[in-house]
């Protein structure tokens, strides 16, 4: 079975149901089923085959959920195109899959003039579309065949995409949504952007159970985001801590609106720290679900759900079928409470990267660990397991940085700057020889560059005490909504 199936199984138990809403238009069941199924039949049309990559570039809404159902309704395998992404990067995408057919919009057209590409515009092309049949098609994919290409930061400097199969996309929709309990009665706001991993999850876990879906642009300030949580009765949020830690910023509204139907927040895709759990229970008691899984193990591997702040934030412990192992550098598991790189392996894990046989190979290895041959992921992440089997994350291995010949560990700073009273967000880079941090004031009695130093200096080592502190507005956020350290560097002083 693929997220198809699951999909039209839903379609048929819950037609009326609403699927998915989005700036004051919705879909039900049985009619976003059959705009997937005319685009469907219009792409086996144009000629698209099994696994035939086709670029994705639309607006945020409706279009940009039918348009993903259709492709993998015709077989297809989606190439998210972020339009918030340089032009310059949507077409190293495009050219590196090879792929045949691009959807977008009349206004995005233009970007693509250079690509000899089929194209096809949801807008301008409507009334073709429109007339194709509505029904479902005779022949499914297989768990097999290719469903998407995911394009994630390469550290050559060129993106590297991640090669995902319908199997394994299937995985990822049910186990998640058995992971947050969702039901037909349920309504997920979808927030990440479709080039970011967690959206496949975000838009197929709900559609597998008849659940309602709110598509949410990601231009927005925290009252306007709290005001659309409210009215739009979300019962799970599933946002990225900077967004938890932005949402936080204004307690006197988000105390009043992150109550009932509001059943569950899923954190992910960066480190949660103590001090942001801390302040989430302090506004809330909704249980907070931490969970961990890089783009290549498609699903959640580790999970921890909190009811309260614990002495220690961990990621967990492993979920479902999936085997998760903390290897020292010879590649033996290290002991309990040794910090040690993180590996897992899992069923429907990534099949490599597209066109990267040599980053394939350094990144999937094969260890034979209990006395059994496993396929692994090595995640270049760092973590320590602790005596009741959960894991506490530690960072990137890239994420550390020496000063003056020490290595100094940029979360561990940054965490502690967040404990100050005065200080809601904060972010530390390396400029030149020495740590800058960047802060986002509390509004609670302005802090001074002496204070800070001094709250840093009480628990940190002299190596790892910012020596420049700048406040900003604030921080600043990728399209995923995560912290982006490339503009902090480019901000960061040098000298």
């Amino acid at each position: 079975m693929t997220v198809v199936e699951t999909f039209v199984r839903s379609a048929d138990r819950h037609p009326d149901n609403i699927a998915v809403s989005s700036s004051g238009e919705s879909l039900s069941y049985s009619k976003l089923n059959e705009r997937a199924n005319r685009l469907a039949h219009h792409l086996l049309d144009r000629g698209l085959t099994a696994g035939t990559p086709v670029g994705l570039c639309v607006r945020r809404g409706i279009d940009m959920i039918v348009a993903l159902l259709g492709v993998l309704k015709a077989g297809g395998a989606c190439v998210p195109l972020d339009p918030q992404y340089p032009t310059e990067r949507l077409i190293y995408m495009i050219k590196d899959t090879q792929a045949t057919l691009l959807i977008t919009h009349a206004d995005f057209d233009i970007r693509f003039n250079e690509l000899p590409i089929g194209r096809v515009l949801l807008d301008a092309h409507g009334d073709q579309l429109a007339a194709y049949p509505s029904t479902n098609l005779t022949v499914t994919p297989e768990p097999s065949h290719l469903a998407y290409v995911l394009y994630t930061s390469g550290s050559s400097g060129e993106p590297k995409g991640v090669e995902i199969e319908h199997g394994a996309l299937r995985d990822n929709a049910t186990k998640t949504a058995q992971l947050l309990g969702l039901t037909a009665d349920d309504a997920l706001l979808q927030f990440a952007s479709l080039s970011f991993a967690s959206a496949m999850g975000q838009i197929f876990a709900p559609l597998a159970v008849g659940a309602r879906m709110e598509v949410r642009g990601r231009q927005y300030s925290a009252t306007d985001l709290l005001a659309y949580i409210r009215n739009s009765g979300v019962t799970v949020l599933w946002l990225t801590p900077s967004v938890i830690n932005h949402l936080t910023q204004r307690p006197e509204i988000s105390t009043r609106v992150l109550t009932a139907p509001l059943r569950l927040l899923r954190s992910g895709g960066e480190a949660l720290t103590k001090t942001l759990v801390q302040r989430w229970f302090e506004q809330t008691s909704v249980p907070l679900l931490n969970v961990y899984g890089p783009t290549e193990a498609v699903q959640d591997i580790t999970a921890c759900l909190l009811t309260e702040p614990p002495p220690v934030v961990t990621i967990g412990a492993p979920i479902f079928d999936c085997k998760v192992f903390v290897l020292d550098e010879s590649g033996v598991p290290a002991d309990h409470g040794v910090a040690g790189e993180l590996y897992f392996s899992t069923p429907g894990m990534a099949r490599g990267y597209l066109n990267q046989p040599a980053l394939t190979e350094e990144r999937f290895v094969t260890r034979v660990l209990g006395g059994q041959e496993l396929r692994l992921y090595r995640t270049g992440d760092m973590a320590r397991m602790l005596a009741n089997g959960e894991l506490e994350y530690l960072g990137r291995q890239d994420n550390q940085v020496k000063v003056h010949g020490h290595r100094a560990e940029l979360g561990e700073v940054e965490e502690r700057l967040m404990s100050h009273p005065a200080v809601h967000a904060a972010a530390v880079v390396l400029g030149g020889d020495r740590l800058v941090a960047y802060y986002v004031s509390s509004g609670v009695d302005e802090p001074d560059a002496l204070g800070l130093m001094n709250w840093c200096a009480k628990t940190l080592p002299p190596v790892m005490v910012p020596t420049r502190y700048l406040r900003v507005d604030a921080l600043p956020l990728t399209i995923n909504g995560k912290l982006d350290r490339r503009a902090l560097d480019d901000l960061s002083p040098r000298r």
